[in-house]
């Protein structure tokens, strides 16, 4: 199977200097089948694209005419993709020469979805109900053999192309980011999929911020991306109150939180504004069709 790379770009000029060639020694690998590596530029404000085209002519470039944010850039990206498989590394990735060596062969198993990488500090986290919310638990101990995990790391991990359009790619609820990953590993594994996790896959996550000081001017500061994230980790517990059990469980949870946290009933305006506007959007779109 052949494997497309995708690498997600928001006002990533220096991160693109400092990586891309990483990306691009990793691809003439024979082991990793990589026949096309993709930058999907999200309506960046600096010179990423000017400095892709004369810099890497070899690379496709996606430009968005507007931002849209990680999960729509990424989903259109996706769709363009030609290969079986498609690895979707942030920009703050430095793939290991031989990384998907020891990725690929898992995918003859049909119903395997996603495979994150090995970035050397966390192993495969988990989703758990806890205290009437999901939570997502981190795991500091690295397996010495493949394993499942409860969702594929988003901006280190390969998936199976034609599963993800099954699936629908990331839920846009969550735009602009956090937990579009955790969602869509939640779904797969609710449709029959498995999401693995393999520590001979090996990447180097430097975690440099593609959330970085120039973008934050958009989201005004740190604060407010502090509020997203609670904002989707609240919706994404709604998005999996599968029964009444935990319906009732979760608002008596709820309330609790409010009466002991006043401020988390901002988190709970910016959520209910959020699932009112996908859920329009959803309506409009059904309706044109």
């Amino acid at each position: 199977m052949d494997v497309s790379v995708v690498i997600t770009c928001w006002n990533g000029r220096k991160l693109l200097e400092k990586n891309l060639s990483q990306v691009l020694k990793a691809s003439k690998n024979p082991n990793n089948k990589i026949f096309e590596i993709i930058v999907a530029d999200d309506c960046s404000v600096d010179d990423s694209v000017s400095y892709l085209k004369k810099e890497f002519p070899e690379v496709k470039v996606i430009e968005q005419a507007r931002n849209l944010g990680y999960s729509a850039n990424c989903n259109s990206a996706v769709k363009e993709a030609k290969g079986d498989l498609v690895v979707i590394l942030n920009l703050d990735v430095i793939p290991k020469d031989d990384f998907l060596e020891k990725s690929l062969p898992l995918f003859k198993d049909g119903k395997v979805f996603s495979v994150s990488f090995n970035e050397g500090k966390f192993g495969p986290g988990k989703i758990i109900w806890q205290n009437s919310f999901l939570e997502i638990v981190g795991n500091d101990k690295i397996p010495k053999s493949t394993v499942l995990t409860d969702w594929p790391s988003g901006g280190s991990s390969i998936f199976r192309k034609l599963i993800w359009q099954e699936l629908g790619g990331l839920d846009l609820l969550f735009s602009p980011f956090y937990f579009e990953d955790v969602d869509l590993g939640i779904r797969a594994t609710k449709a029959g999929f498995k999401c693995l996790w393999e520590p001979n896959s090996l990447i180097d996550h430097q975690h440099e911020a593609t959330i970085n000081p120039q973008n934050l001017v958009k989201y005004q500061r740190r604060d407010n991306i502090s509020l997203i994230k609670e904002r989707n980790l609240l919706l994404l517990t709604w998005k999996n109150l599968n029964n009444t059990s935990s319906f009732f469980s979760h608002v008596c949870g709820l309330s609790k939180r409010i009466i002991h946290h006043p401020g988390y009933l901002k988190i709970l305006f910016l959520a209910t504004i959020k699932l009112m506007s996908c859920n329009f959007r959803k309506k409009k779109i059904e309706k044109n069709y």
